[in-house]
């Protein structure tokens, strides 16, 4: 009786070993896609709709952009009218394809770019200034946010 125990938990714990587990990096991003997903619910839309297309005013100066967050509806047609107030800046949304636009572009002072895109994609992306304006650049950054 006491080899057929031993037998029996040596076969738990072979078959317990073996199960597939969920990989640490996998867990990882999902919890973190939650989280982005949680984190901006109750954001509202950005912009003003007009003639079924969402305008949003962008102001980059040093070293902020604003507005804070950019968020759209999967599907919104969209019109970013890219304003720099202070130095060159340049745009970027992180693994977005803006057609017509490249992110290498710099934005002169005073001067404003005009990107027209529909969101095609639910999920979160960075926003930021592709263009070096001073020690605080690296942290010239906010979300585009697509809710499905």
């Amino acid at each position: 009786m006491k080899k057929l125990f031993f037998v029996l938990a040596l076969i738990f714990v072979f078959i317990s070993a073996c199960a597939p587990k969920e990989d640490g990096d996998a867990a990882k991003a999902k919890k973190l896609i939650k989280y982005h997903k949680n984190k901006f619910d109750d954001l509202p839309l950005s912009g003003k709709v007009i003639d079924n297309i969402r305008v949003i005013e962008v102001k980059g100066s040093q070293y902020d952009w604003q507005p804070e967050n950019i968020v759209v509806k999967k599907g919104d047609k969209i019109k970013l009218v890219v304003e720099s107030l202070d130095v060159p800046h340049g745009f970027e949304i992180e693994g977005i394809v803006i057609p017509g636009w490249n992110p290498d572009n710099l934005i002169r002072k005073g001067g404003k770019a005009v990107l027209e895109f529909t969101a095609e994609e639910a999920g979160v992306w960075d926003v930021v200034c592709t263009g070096y304006c001073g020690p605080g650049h690296a942290g010239m950054r906010r979300k585009y946010i697509v809710r499905g």
